[in-house]
């Protein structure tokens, strides 16, 4: 590279004039960005100014809030050095009841105070001075005369003394607040907070007397409706056995031997409702809502129609041996097949090793009662859960019923149990499944009650019986023709069944038969909701009865 000696002059001026340029645009720059920082640190400098007049306008404005607050609330300052003395703030003149213009000091605040206070307090500031540590606040609480009206109130003092640093001499800072209001305040609390505390123990006692006596109660209740029970049993047990044996005895008996076999029936139904009553009064207490068993929920029935079998397989669970004999014999006229066992663990054990179309269970049975053994087959799997379970309890009042119904029972009847309403039952029960809602059955009550209403007396529970048998019959001839998908025999079937049901007011059945007829034709429709109505509609015959048309007579 050459020299700039070296170049020639017209060059080396070219080269010295582009080293100005640049030398003088650097120098533009930086003037620019000297220029630009300087509007910067001038803003700044404004924006500072701003935010310290703001800031002294909050303390300013802060400084006269506090200053309010504390007048307002009763609160004054005192500041003193050794030299200067003390110097109290203008909240100290509402506090000794000063008036307006007359200066606050320590002298009278001295001797404001109250003469049960005042040599406690003097000694304390003595100790204050001389042995309390400095630097840390102590507080004292004493009472005082106010001036003007007299009247005593009560002062907070919260006192720091600072001791001589860097020049600054010792000094004693303390605040001083009237707390009488405050005072009396918590006074009325805890006065509440022991009117509280002895209602809550009276409570809590009066709550333990209430459990004790509910206790008592209930053991009392527990002891009488067990009385009650085993009564019930004692009673309608070999009751039972008699009035079964009578009617065993009708088919045997002839000519003359009627009229005897008449009286000994009429004497042991007249027995039968003496007990019924008997039994009733004791139980005439209110009862206690009967408790939901866990693991009772509804079970699903069949979902095809099956007719009612022949010869039905009935598991029959009782421990009294005449009961047995008789209720065996009643079934066997009824075309059942029988199997029985003497208490409800050996039920339980049959039902799970072989299927029967039905289980009539006696409630009060040794090692397992019927309620227990009910809970325990609805537990079972497959088809043994679904098996139609009757109850047959010497207690027939309704809270009974609907306890062993919660417990999985399909129908309850009650001791002494008769061959009709035996035969009812089963034919119900089979119908049913198991499960059966008296929501479902529909009745015209006001054709139930003429229908009844216009025979004499002594036939209307001949007419409610051979209905009940009639609405059984015909319903088992329709679910026979569904299954066997027979319509000409459904035709006839439905024919009699409609009759006898109206007859009654048992729209319900009526219904849901013509709701199939109507809907079987365009396809596949369950028969489900007819068998329901069917079961339903016969369960509460009796009662309808008793409520439209025993009041009546």
């Amino acid at each position: 590279m050459d020299k700039m000696e070296d170049l020639p002059p017209q060059r080396r001026a070219e080269i010295l004039a582009a080293r100005l340029e640049r030398s003088q645009r650097a120098l533009s720059d930086a003037e620019n960005a000297l220029e630009s920082r300087m509007k910067q640190l001038f803003r700044a400098n404004q924006d500072l100014s701003l935010r310290e007049s703001e800031l002294a306008r909050k303390l300013e404005i802060e400084s006269t809030l506090l200053l309010g607050a504390l007048s307002t609330i009763g609160m004054a300052t005192v500041y003193g050095e050794r030299e200067r003395g003390f110097t109290l703030s203008e909240g100290a003149n509402a506090i000794l009841g000063l008036p307006d213009g007359e200066a606050a000091t320590v002298e009278r605040l001295v001797a404001a105070l109250h003469p049960l206070d005042r040599d406690r307090i003097v000694r304390e500031g003595r100790r204050f001075f001389s042995e309390k540590a400095a630097g840390v606040p102590h507080v004292y609480e004493h009472r005082i005369i106010r001036y003007g009206d007299g009247e005593t109130r009560w002062l907070s003092w919260s006192i720091t003394r600072e001791e001589s640093r860097e020049g600054r001499p010792a000094y004693l800072l303390a605040t001083v607040r009237d707390i009488t209001e405050e005072r009396q305040n918590k006074r009325r609390v805890r006065a509440l907070q022991l009117r509280a505390e002895r209602r809550v123990a009276e409570l809590a006692s009066l709550q333990a007397e209430l459990a004790a006596a509910k206790e008592r109660v209930e053991d009392t209740l527990s002891a009488r409706n067990r009385f009650i029970s085993e009564m019930a049993h004692a009673i309608r047990t070999p009751l039972a056995a008699l009035t079964g044996g009578l009617e065993l005895l009708q088919a045997k008996v002839r000519d003359d031997g009627l009229q005897d076999l008449t009286i000994a029936r009429n004497a042991s139904d007249q027995l039968g409702e003496l007990a019924s009553r008997l039994i009733e009064q004791a139980d005439s207490g209110d009862e206690a809502p009967s408790p939901s068993f866990p693991g009772t929920a509804a079970l699903p029935t069949p979902s095809t129609a099956t007719a009612i079998p022949d010869q039905p397989k009935v598991l029959l669970a009782e421990d009294t041996e005449s009961n047995r004999y008789v209720v065996e014999r009643l079934l066997a006229e009824l075309g059942c097949v029988v199997t029985s066992v003497e208490n409800g663990a050996a039920a339980v054990e049959a039902v799970r090793r072989e299927d029967f179309d039905l289980v009539l269970m006696d409630v009060m049975m040794p090692i397992m009662n019927g309620e227990q053994a009910t809970q325990t087959i609805r537990g079972l799997s497959g088809r043994a859960a679904r098996t139609p379970i009757i109850g047959v309890t010497a207690h027939s009042l309704q809270s009974e019923r609907e306890r062993l119904l919660s417990a999985g029972m399909t129908a309850c009847l009650a001791k002494p149990v008769r061959k009709e309403a035996l035969d009812t039952a089963i034919r119900t029960a089979l119908i049913s499944g198991r499960d059966v809602s008296t929501n479902q059955a529909r009745f015209d009550h006001e054709l139930f009650r003429r229908t009844f209403g216009d025979l004499p007396p002594a036939y209307r529970s001949r007419m409610r019986d051979a209905a009940k048998k009639d609405i059984t019959r015909y319903a088992g001839e329709v679910l026979e023709a569904v299954e066997t998908d027979d319509d000409e025999a459904l035709s006839r079937a439905a024919h009699s069944l409609t009759g006898v049901s109206l007859n009654i007011g048992a729209i319900g059945i009526v219904e849901e038969l013509a709701a199939y007829r109507e809907a079987a034709p365009l396809g596949e429709v369950s028969i489900e909701p007819f068998r329901e109505a069917v079961a339903a509609c016969l369960l509460v015959v009796d009662d309808l009865y008793d409520a439209l048309v025993s009041e009546a007579q």
